[in-house]
């Protein structure tokens, strides 16, 4: 993301409920047997998640593009006392088989739609690296944004407010390609009365649907393990399509096992 410090207050924001949703991640891979020792938070913001997760007795790798995020995240882990199980990392995802070659983990997170902001071929093998990444049965959870509800409840316009910060943001949403376009204008308070344009910065995002999500993640050699109700409040006894958010959970298969899609 370009100029990542503006979006810093959003980030700041959400760190109440990094515990919240920490508790309810752990849950869903409980109910499907996964107790991690080793994760990898891809995408890891300024380490909300990564952290909490410290705090669980859970050993975490934090990687973001933005030294900006890191250099946050290695701040508040140190603040928050969990040096001792949290370390952070700046990588490129496009490239965090390599750059991570000699790690293994139980598994992967990555929360709150920080995946797609590339093309379907190198999506693709983002996944493809992080399978190599990961133990026998080990899994990947992402929590996303549901194409289908988009489709269905699109807005063109939002507004947030944070503390001497407006966002203001304009979407545009491509059922062909479904990938959702965002420019977020920042309007920082000078005084009482008046907010000056900050920066305009604009994101372009792809989305999928369940059964996208599984075909993608089925040729690249992960296997569908299960789906919940992302974060947010939101109901479990609907069917996945009428969901705003998912969290999809896929599995590495076992050694020797190969999967048909």
């Amino acid at each position: 993301m370009n100029h990542p410090e503006l979006f810093v207050k959003a980030l700041e924001e959400r760190v109440s409920i990094a515990g919240d949703e920490v508790d309810v991640s752990l849950k869903y891979l409980g109910e499907e047997g996964f107790k991690p020792r080793r994760i990898l938070d891809l995408n890891c913001g300024i380490g909300r998640h990564s952290i909490e997760l410290g705090k669980r007795g859970i050993n975490v790798l934090g990687t973001d593009l933005s030294p900006c995020y890191i250099q946050i995240a290695k701040k508040r882990a140190k603040s928050h006392h969990a040096n001792d199980k949290v370390r952070f990392k700046v990588a490129d995802m496009r490239r965090i088989g390599s750059v991570l070659a000699t790690e293994k983990f139980d598994g992967i997170i990555n929360l709150l739609t920080s995946f797609g902001y590339y093309d379907d071929k190198t999506n693709a093998d983002i996944l493809r690296q992080c399978c190599s990444l990961v133990q026998s049965k080990g899994f990947f959870a992402l929590e996303i944004a549901n194409r289908d509800w988009i489709v269905k409840n699109f807005q063109p316009q939002g507004i947030s407010r944070y503390e001497n910060l407006i966002l203001l943001e304009d979407r545009t949403f491509d059922a062909k390609t479904s990938r959702t376009g965002t420019t977020w204008t920042y309007l920082v308070q000078k005084n009482d009365k008046n907010f000056v344009l900050e920066k305009q910065v604009t994101i372009d995002t792809r989305l999928w649907s369940l059964h996208e999500l599984i075909d993608i993640f089925e040729k690249t050699g992960w296997r569908f393990k299960a789906v919940y109700p992302g974060f947010g409040r939101q109901q479990g006894d609907v069917p996945p399509t009428e969901l705003q958010r998912l969290f999809f959970i896929a599995m590495k298969p076992a050694l020797g096992k190969k999967h048909v899609a």
